[in-house]
């Protein structure tokens, strides 16, 4: 049985450093700024309370936001708060789309949602925005919580290959919403002008 200050130090250092990626996220979940933090509270309190230093989680950071987003969903289905998640069935997906092998977006720093949307051109956030819910999921699982896509499929609790078809039909909505502004369009437009 370890003491209570060796299990908080323990918590604290294992998740400490993900306080920022966990306000990122939670941003994209909640409907209001707001709830942000009452979301980011209410996942570190029931990690807290699941969390055994002994046995520990395996992917803790996986585990984490799993559990942030079973908090979100538990939320939306009792309205007492509005989030932006909609739940999908994954096998639908899968079947529907075929499999691009390829990494996640590259690893950002640690930011809260308004410096993440500061940092996103408002046409690149608008084709952010306008993805459906389990697209626009993985994109933020992957780039705002730095996540491979073993760990977002843990959190989404669906196979890898559903994670990698998400991803690639979120790439080409994105591509196709911002084909307008790739450096071969507008060098045509201004040829043209």
């Amino acid at each position: 049985m370890f003491p209570m200050d060796e299990a908080a130090s323990e918590f604290l250092r294992q998740f400490r450093p993900l306080w920022g990626r966990l306000r990122a996220v939670a941003g994209e979940y909640c409907a209001r700024r707001e709830d942000v933090g009452d979301l980011v509270q209410e996942t570190l309190l029931r990690a807290w309370r699941a969390f055994s230093p002994v046995e520990g989680p395996t992917h803790p950071r996986a585990w984490l936001f799993a559990i942030m987003r079973n908090v979100a969903i538990d939320w939306h289905r009792a309205a007492s708060r509005q989030v932006s998640i909609a739940p999908t069935d994954y096998e639908e997906l899968t079947e529907l789309a075929g499999t691009e092998p390829g990494e996640p977006f590259a690893p950002l720093s640690a930011m809260n949602e308004e410096q993440f949307r500061e940092f996103l051109d408002a046409s690149v956030t608008r084709a952010l925005d306008a993805l459906e819910a389990p697209f626009r999921e993985v994109v933020i699982l992957s780039i705002a919580a730095d996540m491979n896509y073993r760990e977002i499929a843990e959190v989404l609790d669906c196979p890898v290959g559903t994670v990698m078809s998400r991803m690639a039909r979120a790439r080409r909505a994105l591509r196709e919403r911002l084909a307008d502004f790739s450096p071969s369009n507008v060098r045509r437009k201004e040829v043209r002008q």
